[in-house]
């Protein structure tokens, strides 16, 4: 891809197709933003009129999607990435949707804000899986090995920019420190549950990496199952509130 040019690709999530603005450097949607939409439509119903925070919000699908079922809300959305910046703009402009957008680190462009929903998709693996993966071409992962670097520093503010009664969906994967994660949405939330879980085949061009994932497995940065030969990992998605 053209990292001076914007491009639209076709996305699926339930079977259904949508095209979307990308450009060098946007994260493109993965299972995961399947998994995290599906647990926030299970358990939202028939919002009206609630502030909306995609953080981390890479082409923007996340806010746009949650605008189409239920329109009647403001929507807002971050990312640290100029790339992403322009292309929810113009994702924005593509589906009619009229956002607020700002670029800046995770929750730092929010300071005098609060809203009702924070949902975040922000990069939860180890880093070094990270950089051996296909879903991070271009893509910063600055997660630290055991992946928990950016989920924790999001977690420590968030109660911050929530209105009372307020909600902060995210997902963890097992190719991160979960125990760690959860420790400390349980130290920084009265409630801390845990909505869905979501097994996964790790890529076949993992296979040859069994030393690597191994050893992270044994050190305690990641977590995973064999069964018939392949890797098993999986995604929860959590939802903190007070």
């Amino acid at each position: 891809m053209n990292k001076n040019k914007l491009e639209i690709k076709e996305v699926k999530i339930n079977h259904k197709s949508y095209d979307f603005y990308f450009k060098k450097g946007v994260f493109y949607p993965t299972a995961t933003t399947q998994f995290l939409l599906n647990a926030f439509f299970k358990f939202e119903k028939n919002l009206k009129n609630k502030k909306i925070l995609d953080l981390g919000c890479g082409s923007g699908i996340i806010t746009i999607l949650i605008s189409k079922k239920y329109n009647q809300n403001l929507f807002y959305a971050s990312d640290t990435s100029k790339n992403a910046f322009e292309a929810t703009m113009n994702n924005f402009k593509l589906h009619n949707l009229n956002g607020k957008l700002k670029k800046g680190n995770l929750l730092e462009p929010w300071r005098k804000e609060k809203f009702d929903f924070i949902i975040s998709d922000v990069s939860g693996i180890s880093n070094i899986i990270a950089k051996k993966s296909e879903w991070f071409k271009s893509v910063p992962c600055k997660t630290g090995t055991d992946g928990t670097k950016l989920i924790i520093d999001v977690i420590k503010k968030a109660k911050n920019n929530l209105n009372k009664k307020g909600k902060f969906y995210f997902p963890i994967a097992s190719l991160s420190n979960e125990k760690k994660i959860i420790l400390y949405a349980k130290k920084y939330f009265k409630y801390c549950k845990i909505l869905s879980k979501n097994e996964w085949f790790l890529p076949k061009y993992f296979e040859n990496r069994n030393k690597l994932l191994s050893k992270l497995k044994l050190t305690k940065k990641i977590n995973f199952k064999i069964k018939f030969g392949k890797f098993i990992c999986e995604t929860k998605i959590l939802c903190l509130y007070n």
